[in-house]
């Protein structure tokens, strides 16, 4: 199978235009049907036409990248970040979906990021995803549309020489840190080794991810250090900057390696 992903141009999105219209245009006849028939039967599936212009403005100003898939010489298929993905409706079941999913997913793993999420619409793509390694979340937290969906990009790392260090990363929701017994949603454990320059390198990433809501919350973080609580504050914080807490292009907190030179217990 010879193809190409390549970044949009004026062109090729005129060409993808002409078969979203085309499918929009099936769509409406169906759906007027489908009304008419006093909604008997199942609901027609919508392509993306209706978000269509919305992602052209996007790429136009500069603030979201589209990805063709060219077959041939065709575009058949493209992707708008992680927000939409589609194969010409007379191409589908051939694998290109999977062709262009699994360059998504290598795109955020390129970035840096943590955890690939999306939205799944319609609901009969949901085997597909699945079968890419997603996991469903039929109830999430301030998020509408499709089904939402998320696959976790573990990043892992070879730990050589050094003194080996037990540590512990939490992450807690503001309601459960002030809990009389705050319990994290998730939390890592295990050795470490202390680098040169004092810092703690961790066998794995340990990420702040909490698939039930949308991640627009103040997450606390608590770092601990051979049984010791180094930092407890806001992961968002200067102080747990300092302390190894970051954020990827996702917007997710993690940490990789402990500062044990920092650290500030928030009351």
């Amino acid at each position: 199978m010879a193809f190409q992903i390549v970044p949009a141009s004026e062109s090729l999105l005129a060409e993808i235009e002409i078969w979203l219209d085309a499918e929009e245009a099936i769509y409406r006849r169906a759906s007027k049907e489908w009304e008419e028939a006093d909604y008997n039967g199942d609901r027609p599936v919508r392509g993306f036409r209706c978000n269509w212009d919305s992602a052209k403005r996007g790429w136009r100003e500069g603030r979201a990248d589209i990805h063709v898939l060219l077959v041939e010489g065709e575009a058949i298929g493209f992707l708008d970040g992680t927000d939409i993905l589609e194969i010409r409706p007379d191409l589908r079941g051939k694998g290109y979906g999977r062709i262009l999913a699994d360059f998504m997913i290598q795109s955020a793993w390129d970035e840096g990021r943590s955890v690939v999420e999306i939205e799944i619409a319609p609901a009969s793509a949901e085997p597909f995803w699945l079968s890419m390694g997603f996991t469903l979340v039929e109830e999430r937290e301030g998020y509408g549309g499709g089904t939402f969906a998320y696959k976790i990009l573990p990043r892992k790392f070879e730990l050589r020489g050094g003194e080996m260090v037990k540590y512990a990363i939490s992450f807690f929701t503001a309601k459960a840190r002030y809990s009389p017994e705050p319990k994290p949603f998730v939390e890592y454990a295990g050795e470490g080794v202390r680098l040169a320059d004092g810092h703690i390198q961790l066998p794995e990433r340990a990420f702040c991810f909490n698939p039930t809501d949308a991640q627009h919350v103040d997450y606390f973080v608590k770092i601990e250090v051979d049984g010791d609580v180094l930092h407890f504050d806001k992961a968002k914080r200067e102080e747990s900057e300092l302390c190894g807490v970051l954020r990827d292009a996702g917007s997710v907190f993690y940490v990789e390696r402990i500062n044990p030179g920092h650290g500030n217990i928030a009351q």
